[in-house]
């Protein structure tokens, strides 16, 4: 199994060839290339599309030729309520499918719009993401990606730990993505996502089929809030988690989401260390799965 990385903080520090080259030196496999919340002066989405196409394509090469993948990505998501079809955030979101295209990845997550929800108890968020995804499946074909549906949350205004899943449980990711009755659609499992409303993380893997759980968001949490720690610093069951992967007999990458414990490192070589020791934690959970899914095979 290769162990990939998200490379938001990374990238947005020391640039993207720079970011590429440090993930391969820390012993990742592979990248889970984050084009969400872009600074204004290393914008990708906002470059001519000749540009962003050129440097699509550079970055493909530079990652080819010194030994690193890219098995999926992560779409911009700052698309609001009320903006489908017409916001620059969408329009990004349509930009971040075409990058992903250009540089060869697989599978990229798009979450449901979640921003600017009305409060309203009667809101149907499902109904109205509907034509969101609906619309993107000819998109997706066109540029030869899946779409994962990643298992997400909405906070209710009255308390800090007070949040409400959408696709949380594995009956509902599963009922609503094969809703749409295309392929193009799979499924992230964010384990930190499960965990902060109330939703064992092994138990929404068990719930899942191998050919349709393709991306994983590994990250460790407290059980309260979207922590996206390295595992082991938190809460999260581990031998849970890997002994569920392994009974449903999953194929994809070990992918690291783990933003918020990169970004407590200030210089360049504490970062690498941090990557190093990311990409040990990394592969320790991969050969655990492995070993895990050799026994049951026995």
């Amino acid at each position: 199994m290769i162990i990939s990385t998200d490379n938001s903080v990374m990238r947005y520090a020391f640039g993207d060839k720079e970011s590429i080259r440090m993930c391969k030196e820390a012993g990742f496999d592979g990248i889970d290339y984050s084009l969400f919340k872009m600074k204004p002066d290393n914008d990708i989405l906002n470059l001519p599309d000749e540009e962003r196409k050129a440097l699509a394509y550079e970055l493909r090469n530079y990652a080819e030729k010194i030994g690193i993948s890219f098995p999926q990505a992560h779409s911009d998501f700052e698309t609001r309520y009320g903006e489908i079809g017409n916001s620059v955030h969408y329009n990004n979101l349509l930009r971040s499918l075409e990058f992903a295209s250009w540089m060869g990845i697989p599978q990229i997550v798009v979450h449901t719009v979640k921003y600017g929800i009305p409060e309203d108890d009667d809101f149907d968020v499902y109904a109205y993401n509907r034509p969101f995804f609906s619309d993107l499946i000819p998109i997706a074909e066109k540029l030869n990606l899946k779409i994962g549906m990643e298992n997400l949350f909405h906070k209710k205004p009255n308390g800090n730990y007070n949040y409400v899943g959408v696709l949380g449980t594995a009956e509902e990711m599963n009922t609503y993505r094969d809703s749409f009755n295309t392929d193009v659609f799979v499924t992230c499992c964010d384990v930190g996502h499960a965990a902060v409303v109330g939703v064992d993380p092994a138990e929404f893997i068990r719930g899942m089929s191998k050919d349709k759980l393709t991306m994983l968001h590994i990250q460790d949490t407290d059980n309260k809030a979207d922590k996206h720690w390295l595992p082991y610093m938190g809460k999260h069951d581990w031998n849970a988690i890997t002994s569920a992967l392994a009974e449903i007999g999953y194929e994809g990458n070990m992918n690291l989401e783990v933003l918020h414990f990169y970004d407590r490192f200030p210089t360049k070589e504490l970062m690498q260390s941090a990557l190093c020791h990311a990409a040990m934690v990394a592969r320790h959970l991969a050969d655990e799965v492995e070993a895990k899914k050799a026994a049951l095979a026995k």
